[in-house]
């Protein structure tokens, strides 16, 4: 299932895209195989952000990595910029590749602590455009005045800025190929409160100056509030609910995804009377549940929810997987 995108221009399509990884289990035991992430699917449209949501361990980085092109995915199809990239050719991916850039989430580990700023940025230049050495340092001097820092810091080591200052050189490295499409790590959880706020605010306007489109990877619904457009909530690798940013935190449908909102510090609480916590603990991928991922943690199990695996289903105006949502909602 792929929810529908609100543009006509989708920039990315993932189908029923899958990341498995082998877990050796011992001496005499044959290799586990652990799916971090299991038929994921969605679009995203250019100046869109699409949120992921999840405890860890729920696949949010490892689909990161997927759409960034970092690593390959064991099964299903990725589209950037209506280009199957199982199936590109070397000259496509040449030309894809730029688009895509990723910002992590440790700005103090993101950045070679050996290379100057002038460095950093100038790197994505020399290897992917055919610029003098002149015209680099004018693009990277232009870059850090729109990030938010001075030409003073060009010449400067990482190691020289807090770390909301180191956070704003990587996203201007990534801006230096004109990417259309930025994948966010948890990159601004490693950042101070007052700082998050500042490098959201940056996001934001460079998506409006320049039609990013965000994949933004989050623990912090907080922080999934204030800039996604759409948010997909993750459960041991698949998706449990896709919608619009209103729906999920205005009414949220699936159990998971209540319990989570329940856990989220609000000044004025949205549910103060049904406060769905999560009281057990996140079963090993190696071993989901049989039936519903989430059946053991949920509070409206039944036994036929351990019968088999729900399928997302449209309902109510977003994708939710469960198969009692019609009794529960």
């Amino acid at each position: 299932m792929i929810m529908e995108t609100n543009s006509s221009q989708v920039l990315v399509e993932a189908n029923r895209l899958a990341k498995q990884y082998p877990v050796a289990q011992g001496w005499f035991k044959p290799p586990a195989s652990l799916y971090a992430v299991d038929g994921v699917s969605f679009r995203l449209a250019a100046g869109r952000t699409l949120a992921v949501v999840g405890e860890s361990g729920c696949g949010k980085s490892t689909l990161a990595r997927l759409v960034a092109m970092l690593e390959p995915p064991s099964s299903g199809d990725l589209k950037i910029d209506n280009i199957q990239i199982d199936q590109a050719s070397r000259s496509d991916l040449k030309r894809i590749r730029p688009m895509v850039q990723m910002v992590f989430q440790n700005p103090y580990a993101s950045l070679n602590p050996r290379k100057k700023v002038a460095a950093i940025l100038d790197e994505p230049l020399a290897i992917n455009t055919k610029l003098n050495k002149f015209e680099r340092k004018e693009t990277g001097l232009a870059m850090l005045a729109k990030v938010g820092l001075q030409a003073e810091h060009y010449s400067r080591y990482p190691h020289m800025f807090s770390g909301g200052q180191r956070q704003r050189i990587a996203i201007a490295r990534a801006l230096m190929l004109d990417p259309k499409l930025i994948v966010a790590d948890e990159a601004v959880s490693a950042l101070d409160v007052s700082i998050q706020a500042q490098v959201l605010n940056l996001f934001m306007d460079l998506q409006e100056s320049n039609g990013l489109a965000y994949l933004f990877i989050s623990h912090n619904l907080a922080v999934v509030e204030h800039i996604a457009d759409e948010v997909m909530v993750m459960y041991l690798g698949k998706i449990v609910e896709q919608a619009a940013k209103r729906h999920v935190f205005d009414e949220p449908l699936h159990p998971y995804t209540k319990a989570l909102l329940a856990s989220m510090p609000r000044l004025t609480a949205k549910f103060p009377q049904k406060r769905s916590m999560l009281h057990e603990e996140l079963p090993s991928p190696l071993n989901p549940p049989p039936g519903c991922p989430f059946s053991n943690r949920c509070p409206h199990k039944k036994d036929a929810c351990s019968a088999a695996k729900p399928a997302l289903q449209d309902f109510q105006g977003r994708w939710v997987a469960c198969s009692r949502i019609a009794e529960i909602a």
